[in-house]
């Protein structure tokens, strides 16, 4: 019987998730996670067999974080403007994560193209208001991508908003795209 683990995966990856968040995923190598955890690389890979399994881990860790975000409730705002706030401070508080996830091939994924979280937000649009189907996808998309653009600034320090800006600036651009197809159904 072999012996038992000294290091458990579930170690391996919140000491990953811990070396991404402060140093960014450029920073996440077998020698730089076993050094963190004070042993040899040998747990590391015994337990994730390669370094590509790991870091599949640390992207779906690094998505769950990121979904945890987008459901918080902002006392005073719709839940979709919660929606838009949240990924900009989500961007701004965990820097490193939003930069793997957002601005980085790290997970190989295109995050827009898979729809990320897509379901829960169609459905925040569509209890918010009388916006459904096609229109909703629309807002969804359009809403993201400058959103996005506030929150890549954020995080690489090129901006800096307070947070009524950034409430002022998504209350517009969400009025505005709500006219724009409401004009095109006329």
């Amino acid at each position: 019987m072999p012996p038992k683990a000294k290091v458990s995966k579930e170690r391996i990856l919140q000491a990953a998730m811990a070396l991404v968040r402060k140093k960014g995923s450029g920073a996440l190598t077998a020698k730089a996670l076993a050094a963190t955890l004070s042993c040899s690389t040998q747990p590391i890979f015994w337990h994730y067999g390669n370094m590509e399994v790991l870091k599949k881990d640390v992207f779906r860790e690094a998505l769950a974080v990121f979904g945890e975000y987008l459901r918080r409730k902002t006392p005073d705002v719709s839940p979709y403007m919660s929606v838009g706030l949240n990924y900009i401070r989500f961007a701004a508080e965990e820097k490193e994560l939003f930069c793997m996830l957002f601005m980085s091939d790290f997970g190989q994924t295109d995050l827009f193209g898979a729809r990320v979280e897509m379901e829960y937000i169609l459905s925040v649009i569509e209890e918010s208001g009388d916006i459904r189907g096609e229109d909703a996808q629309t807002v969804y998309r359009d809403m993201w991508l400058f959103s996005h653009g506030i929150a890549a600034m954020t995080a690489t320090g090129t901006a800096n908003f307070s947070d009524e800006e950034v409430r002022t600036m998504l209350g517009d651009v969400y009025r505005g795209l709500v006219k724009n197809l409401e004009s095109k159904k006329k």
